[in-house]
């Protein structure tokens, strides 16, 4: 025995051993879960099984600008009820369209989009929605394949297969101290993410200190406000909605408010606007109700944590604004401003 493992050879079977048993485990759900407090993408699996194990009546859908920017108890509060009785926050830190459509794929393959289970759904659009970025590796994990072969994205595609390869990126933050003991710390018992797993705030994490985004992910979304849209990031917004209209889910859009700018969906003068607007005129035709809640007023600091993340005290103040905005049925299917 003792003389086979010293045949030449040997050593690279069981390599392949060990890489086909990480392969293995990245392919399941309820490993990643239990790295939720380590990894974005854990996190995100926490809120996705909650959403299957407790479908609202209204699914709050974005990046994290809607994770730390909508309070979906104060939503319904405001919403007087026409929401339904639930509503769930998943905003994903660092989440495009293309994300999000193989989420709500997911979401309706269980036959969770319909009436009388997920009902309505409101999606925060910003233009890092409709970006190409996807550092944080939730394609790995959650891209639609076939939307995938579809559209000819052969290398996500084979990142979503081979989840070692696509996944590499992101597991080199385990050479981090802090990384590798919140790691350590979650392989010897459950722990939860910064601010609370998924049930404690139905998905919404108040936003504080640097916690409400990592400082490179902020920059990254500010440089892509000005670059145009992914091509197959915009074409995945447009077929989640579609999906939506099929499967008769209401579904509308909220601009989340920035402090220092507007978002170029709305800003008509900006060089860079003019694809976002085209897009804006793609939601009108399929008259998805759009909101910018609080237009034409001035933000005030206090309500940010940084220049697009707002913190509790905002979040609180735009959640009633989108509520009572839901509740509003007399106002026209297109809009822009919501007071």
């Amino acid at each position: 025995m003792k003389r086979a493992w010293l045949r030449p050879g040997a050593g690279i079977a069981v390599a392949i051993v060990l890489l086909l048993a990480a392969e293995a485990l990245l392919h399941s759900d309820a490993v990643l879960h239990r790295f939720r407090a380590v990894f974005a993408a854990g996190r995100a699996m926490d809120k996705l099984l909650h959403v299957e194990r407790n479908p609202p009546r209204l699914l709050l859908l974005g990046n994290s600008r809607v994770d730390n920017g909508f309070d979906p108890v104060t939503v319904v509060e405001h919403a007087g009820g026409r929401s339904g009785p639930s509503a769930f926050n998943l905003g994903l830190p660092g989440a495009n369209a293309s994300v999000l459509y193989g989420i709500v794929r997911r979401l309706d393959s269980a036959r969770l989009l319909r009436p009388g289970a997920i009902e309505q759904i409101v999606i925060g659009l910003d233009e890092g929605l409709v970006q190409a970025d996807d550092s944080l590796g939730y394609l790995v994990f959650f891209g639609d394949r076939e939307r995938m072969l579809a559209h000819g994205d052969y290398a996500n595609l084979a990142r979503s297969i081979l989840r070692g390869w696509g996944y590499a990126g992101n597991l080199k933050q385990l050479r981090e101290p802090a990384k590798l003991e919140q790691l350590v710390r979650a392989v010897i018992g459950p722990v939860e993410p910064v601010g609370g797993g998924a049930a404690r705030r139905q998905g919404y994490r108040p936003g504080f200190g640097a916690a409400a985004q990592d400082a490179e992910q902020v920059m990254r979304q500010e440089a892509g406000s000005t670059a145009p849209p992914d091509r197959i990031a915009e074409a995945d917004l447009l077929a989640m909605l579609d999906l939506f209209r099929q499967r008769g889910v209401r579904a509308s859009v909220v601009f989340p408010p920035l402090l220092t700018r507007q978002v170029l969906y709305l800003d008509e003068a900006h060089p860079a606007a003019v694809p976002y607007l085209k897009i804006r005129s793609e939601l009108a035709a399929r008259e998805v109700p759009m909101l910018a809640l609080g237009a034409g007023e001035r933000r005030d600091s206090a309500e940010f944590v940084n220049a697009g993340h707002l913190n509790d005290r905002g979040a609180q103040r735009f959640s009633a604004l989108l509520g009572r905005a839901l509740a509003d049925d007399s106002a026209r299917t297109v809009r822009v401003g919501a007071r």
